[in-house]
């Protein structure tokens, strides 16, 4: 009988643990919240998506140190909205610590140069870039009926992406008679806008039809017409041209504020070649750039040589390298110029001379005494014994040379060289 008690009590709680173990699991006890008391410690608050100003006003009562990155593309997030931060919200700062933010330049695009194309190309083009097209008509005596004669916002301007651009249309001229004939001239190799200007005068139009880049061709050159040079054609036609926009053009990035590798990267992506001067800076920290020669968003010609001028950091002396990444490193110590070769352009760079510093030459010290150096021993031969030897004639002069022959040796000057 007791046996059976035994047993049910050990079911029941064999039963009963793994329950308690599940209630246990499913509702633990919530784990209070650290409270940071100290006053040198600062929660860093979440600051994504917020406007800069918000940001900044949410930092304003923390003595943290502020750094802003380059802005950087988002089709979602407005314009000077914050992307990221770091280090994250939660963290634990003090006083004196870096946050970094980074934000949206609200995806923008440069507008592209309608005047002259085909309606239809140029809202085909827009579209692409991700803008949105309007028109407005206007009668014009140079500009063909269904080309674009103006657009509101300007060629190379930097816009936001989704903007809407307003076209306007030309309608042709009315005082055309297309039973009046006029003879097609040969325009290849002639400007278009010249062109343009005495095709009006014939009542005829010159339509940019396609364009394409030709670093051979100067810009705006005419390359080909649809109609031969001889044909008679009425009043009111369109010639289709195909015009030379020249070398590829790219618009420069802004290389301040960044790394040398992160700016020489951007440049080499667009197809510029990066070259690097480096000066002493008490501002900047080594490899950051200080300055660019070409300003950004200026059109430039691919393959052009964009020169950044770099800081070696706070130092007033630096010994040039020479080929650092392909470019020539400053010598601020020596007379003459340091030439070195480019692995890039393999091209011969001459390192100019931004600033010398003092030459430091130390003074050797006076009387130097130098010892005389050590006469090698000299061992007698012992004489030979009384028997009869042969002694041939070379041995003969080698031994009379040896007996002869004088070990000397300068003395060094009181004051040697430095």
């Amino acid at each position: 009988m007791n046996k059976t008690i035994l047993t049910g009590i050990f079911c029941a709680v064999c039963l009963a643990i793994p329950a308690i173990l599940f209630i246990m699991h499913t509702n633990p006890e919530p784990v209070p919240d650290i409270a940071y008391s100290a006053e040198n410690q600062i929660i860093l608050p979440e600051l994504l998506y917020l406007s800069e100003e918000e940001a900044k006003l949410k930092l304003a009562d923390y003595p943290l140190k502020i750094i802003e990155k380059e802005k950087i593309h988002h089709p979602l997030i407005p314009e000077n909205h914050i992307l990221t931060q770091s280090p994250s919200a939660g963290a634990v700062l003090h006083e004196g610590d870096t946050v970094t933010l980074v934000l949206s330049d609200g995806y923008t695009e440069y507008v592209p140069d309608l005047t002259d194309m085909p309606k239809e190309k140029a809202a085909e083009k827009l579209e692409t870039l991700g803008f949105q097209v309007s028109y407005q008509e206007q009668s014009s005596d140079l500009i063909a009926p269904g080309s674009v004669i103006t657009q509101n916002i300007p060629a190379d301007t930097k816009i936001r992406i989704g903007s809407e651009i307003l076209l306007t249309v030309s309608t042709g001229r009315a005082d055309t008679d297309s039973s009046v004939s006029e003879t097609i001239g040969n325009y290849i190799g002639m400007d278009f806008q010249d062109v343009k200007a005495q095709l009006a005068e014939l009542h005829l139009y010159a339509v940019q039809a396609d364009t394409v880049y030709n670093p051979d061709i100067p810009n705006g050159t005419i390359i080909s017409q649809n109609i031969p040079a001889g044909s008679t054609v009425p009043q009111g036609t369109c010639i289709q041209m195909k015009i030379s926009l020249g070398q590829i053009t790219v618009h420069m990035p802004d290389c301040t504020g960044k790394n040398i590798t992160e700016a020489r990267k951007l440049l080499e992506d667009i197809g510029l070649n990066c070259m690097i001067i480096y000066i002493p800076s008490e501002e900047c920290p080594l490899d950051i750039v200080i300055s660019q020669d070409i300003p950004p968003d200026t059109s430039v010609a691919k393959g052009s040589k964009i020169w950044l001028t770099a800081s070696v950091g706070n130092t007033s002396y630096v010994i040039s390298t020479g080929g650092w990444s392909g470019n020539p490193l400053p010598s601020f110590n020596t007379e003459s110029e340091t030439e070195s070769e480019s692995d890039l352009s393999g091209e011969e760079l001459v390192t100019d001379l931004y600033e010398t510093a003092p030459e430091i030459i130390p003074e050797a010290p006076e009387n130097i005494e130098t010892a005389p150096p050590e006469m090698p021993e000299i061992f007698e031969i012992p004489e030979p014994e009384p028997e009869p030897e042969i002694i041939t004639e070379s041995e003969s002069e080698s031994e009379s040379l040896s007996e002869s022959e004088s070990l000397e040796y300068q003395e060094a000057p009181e004051t040697a060289p430095f």
